[in-house]
């Protein structure tokens, strides 16, 4: 029996007991306050009439007032029944067609319902599995015995089971992994009429988690792998780095110690000559020829040497710059003169320009720099050609230009020309001698003062290297 059911049968017992009450209080009202009124007013024969008027009206209104509310009961009682059928069958639609297998069971455990998920789950028709034990889906025995008995109690306990995870055996003896969801139903007063079971098939679902845990493990030894071979590669690199730091160690104090020898050699050669120059009272033309291609020589030995030296202190990050606020011109006239001593006057010209502001740069280092290009102006320009010094400025910087008139620079050579060690003409008949240093040097000198450096190919010849200096703020 349904809520609905109860309430119409509360309802009409309750109303079977108002009426004679009612009628009796009509009846004892009547008697006691309007009786001897109408009898004494209107004699026995119209108080006659009148009780009959009034107990024949009064009874068949509240008998229809009754009958009324009656049908009235009955008809909310057919409309819940009937909303409540409607919800049972779209209930039992769901239930029915649900891809989810979803069984009934009795208090006994034994199959009362059986969805069509269930029979594309396992392959069994509802025919075959009712009145069946649900034990049998475990594939029977005393270890499905004993799984079932743990659902049941803690079904009794709390009421459901949420997410277990088992092993059913399908029509064909497969095993099938699902997920199983139960719900205990119980009536009005709680007694158990069975349970609700929902089993969902994860076994696809299983197998991609097995699939990832196996990949994942295959992935976490790879990673092992290669961080070890990492490991092993960076202990490599490690050594094979401190064998090559010790190496340049050893070259560095090498270049040092050589250079240095070496040019304590040249001063005392020099020193040599200077006194057979000084103190020989006969030269003939043999001897004073060798003498100057003994002082051409040992400068030349003298200029690679500081080459050297330069190469190793900048490449070794050991160069110091001694800034401060300089004025362009009196080096610039210092070098000149340095650079016409040493080539029997060789024809300079420097474009004068008032107003320069100064430079905040090493003095001897741009000293260097500019005695490095003209000495290369020098070599592969014509004895009887003019070198041009140039000198411009902005707010920023100052930009000095040597131009030679020699045959100018290859296209292919424009961007490597201040490469170390790098020589335009390599051969062993090269027209200058030299080493590939003194441009290399020149490019990280500028560079180290925060300035740039360039060489092109002049309009109407020769090649032109420019540098600049930021302007002393």
């Amino acid at each position: 029996m349904d809520q609905s059911d109860s309430n119409f049968i509360r309802r009409v017992s309750m109303l079977r007991w108002v009426l004679p009450i009612v009628f009796f209080a009509i009846a004892a009202l009547y008697q006691v306050a309007f009786a001897r009124w109408v009898h004494d007013t209107y004699g026995d024969q119209l108080h006659f009439v009148i009780e009959v008027l009034f107990f024949g009206t009064a009874g068949p209104l509240i008998t229809f007032w009754a009958m009324t509310l009656s049908i009235r009961w009955l008809q909310d009682k057919e409309q819940v029944e009937k909303t409540a059928r409607a919800s049972e069958r779209r209930l039992a639609s769901i239930t029915s067609a649900s891809a989810d297998a979803i069984i009934s069971l009795d208090s006994s455990g034994h199959i009362e319902s059986w969805n069509r998920g269930a029979e594309l789950l396992f392959g069994y028709l509802e025919s075959e599995m009712r009145a069946r034990p649900f034990t049998e889906l475990f594939g029977g025995g005393e270890a499905a015995e004993v799984e079932f008995r743990w659902l049941t109690e803690n079904i009794h306990q709390v009421g459901f089971v949420r997410g277990h995870e088992t092993d059913c055996l399908n029509a064909e003896g497969i095993g099938v992994k699902v997920d199983l969801t139960a719900t205990e139903l119980t009536d009005e007063d709680g007694k158990s009429l069975g349970v609700s079971i929902i089993l969902r098939d994860i076994t696809n679902r299983k197998r991609w988690e097995e699939e990832i845990r196996r990949l994942n493990a295959s992935l976490n030894e790879q990673v092992a792998e290669r961080t070890r071979e990492l490991a092993e590669k960076v202990e490599e690199l490690r050594l094979a780095n401190s064998d090559l730091q010790k190496l340049d160690r050893m070259r560095a104090e090498f270049v040092s110690v050589v250079s240095h020898q070496l040019r304590a050699t040249l001063t005392n050669m020099s020193g040599a000559v200077e006194h057979i120059t000084a103190n020989c009272e006969t030269m003939n033309a043999t001897c004073t020829r060798m003498v100057v291609i003994l002082n051409q020589q040992l400068e030349r030995l003298d200029r690679l040497v500081r080459d050297v030296l330069n190469t190793a202190l900048i490449e070794a990050g050991e160069l110091v710059l001694h800034r401060e606020p300089i004025s362009v011109p009196p080096v610039m006239f210092q070098v000149v003169d340095q650079i016409r001593a040493r080539t029997d006057g060789r024809s300079i010209r420097l474009t004068e320009k008032p107003g320069l502001p100064m430079v905040f740069a090493d003095r001897d280092r741009v000293a260097e720099v500019l005695a490095n290009l003209l000495d290369n102006a020098d070599k592969y320009s014509p004895p009887d050609k003019e070198i041009i010094i140039d000198v411009s400025a902005d707010d920023a910087e100052v930009t000095l230009s040597v131009r030679d008139a020699g045959p100018g620079l290859p296209a292919s050579s424009l961007e490597r020309i201040f490469d170390k060690f790098y020589r335009v003409d390599s051969s062993d008949s090269q027209v200058a001698y030299g080493y590939g240093l003194g441009l290399y040097i020149c490019s990280r000198l500028v560079q180290a003062h925060g300035g740039r450096i360039r060489a092109e190919n002049g309009a109407g010849g020769g090649a032109i290297f420019s540098f600049t200096l930021p302007v002393a703020k």
